[in-house]
């Protein structure tokens, strides 16, 4: 979303400065009307394009304004006892809502992509950087932890972030245990 608010202040900034130019160049302010090799002699006093500035002007002041406030097409966490907490987006058409239990249920699907996983428990928390993921995971023997766990990290990340479209501040892995299979014991 950085991005996307950036541009709009980038083409936000341009049009106030243009419309500014084009509406003082309309009202006589400047003393010659070539400008780059073109002949502006005939804007100057057309009220028609000094309208037409005024107009670019105030849609870069609206565009520099949302993009500043964040409201534009924005997401925010909502958390509230009753829901458990969800994630809002507003759209051009209107809100769509995922629920923290939606977003736990994806950490599972991206969970069980990783091999060496036996269970997996997890809780999600929001803060204003986004979201946070704490994932308890008991593993199978002999299988490393730092690079399990580190897989298990970048999966759950890439899956919420292009799933759900939030982003993930942090993914944190507890190792809670390592499975133990039954162990059969031969005879004596």
């Amino acid at each position: 979303m950085t991005g996307i608010r950036a541009f709009f202040t980038v083409v936000g900034i341009i049009m106030v400065v243009g419309g500014l130019l084009f509406a003082l160049l309309t009202l006589g302010a400047f003393p010659g009307t070539v400008f780059l090799g073109f002949n502006f002699a005939y804007l100057v006093y057309n009220y028609a394009f000094t309208a037409l500035g005024l107009l670019v002007l105030v849609v870069g002041v609206l565009l520099v304004t949302l993009a500043a406030s964040g409201r534009g097409a924005t997401q925010k966490v909502a958390q509230t006892a009753k829901e458990g907490g969800s994630i809002v987006s507003f759209t051009e058409i209107g809100e769509v809502r995922i629920s923290f239990k939606a977003v736990e249920s994806m950490v599972l699907a991206a969970a069980r992509k990783v091999n060496g996983i036996r269970e997996v428990t997890t809780r999600i928390d929001a803060v204003e950087q986004g979201l946070i993921v704490y994932i308890r995971v008991k593993t199978i023997p002999d299988i490393p932890i730092p690079g399990l766990a580190g897989e298990l990290q970048t999966k759950v990340r890439d899956y919420l972030q292009e799933n759900s479209g939030t982003n993930i501040s942090e993914v944190k892995v507890l190792v809670e245990n390592i499975a133990q299979d039954k162990i059969q014991r031969s005879p004596r």
